[in-house]
């Protein structure tokens, strides 16, 4: 685990240091607006889901849609930029109607790391060099889902462990609506 994730990890939830978490929740992240515009000019939608009681802001938006042999596949990514560290993570989504008519599923699905289509790999370069000139380093699908050692992923339930996706990315133990 990066060294600075794991102090922080450390200092909230095994010091009980919860005001780092609730402080970084509230920050507001002074680029996302550019950041967002930048994002606009190159996909066909964009949502944005930021709450002062979460610890990381998420960009979901749709980068294009491909219509090839009469079946439409859509392209999504998905970013993740955290409050409290200078982190982030970005996941490529595609979904397409399943053609199958014995197929189990309407929709067939998947996620990565790694871009689906060309428009999808230039968007996250764009969208990497961005945050890495400001200072935020990308996080691997590894690096979210290495496991915090010693710690619960929920408080009072020792069921599942914590991992850095749990820790830094959302709140499970409710620590920012247990103070207010």
């Amino acid at each position: 685990m990066l060294y600075d994730i794991k102090k922080t990890i450390d200092e909230i939830y095994i010091n009980n240091n919860t005001d780092i978490f609730i402080l970084g929740c509230k920050k507001n992240i002074i680029f996302l607006n550019e950041l967002i515009d930048i994002i606009k000019k190159n996909c066909l939608t964009v949502n944005v889901y930021t709450n002062d009681n979460e610890p990381a802001v998420e960009i979901r938006f749709i980068v294009n849609k491909v219509l090839a042999k009469n079946i439409e596949i859509e392209y999504i990514t998905i970013l993740n930029i955290n409050k409290i560290v200078n982190y982030y993570y970005i996941q490529h989504e595609f979904s397409l109607e399943n053609p199958d008519p014995d197929g189990m599923d309407a929709y067939l699905d998947s996620f990565k790391e790694e871009a689906y289509s060309k428009k999808q790999f230039n968007t996250s370069e764009i969208i990497c060099n961005y945050l890495n000139q400001k200072g935020y380093v990308r996080l691997s699908y590894n690096d979210m889902e290495e496991v915090c050692l010693g710690i619960n992923k929920f408080k009072d339930n020792d069921n599942g462990q914590m991992t850095v996706k749990n820790a830094l990315f959302m709140d499970l133990w409710n620590i920012c609506s247990n103070k207010n």
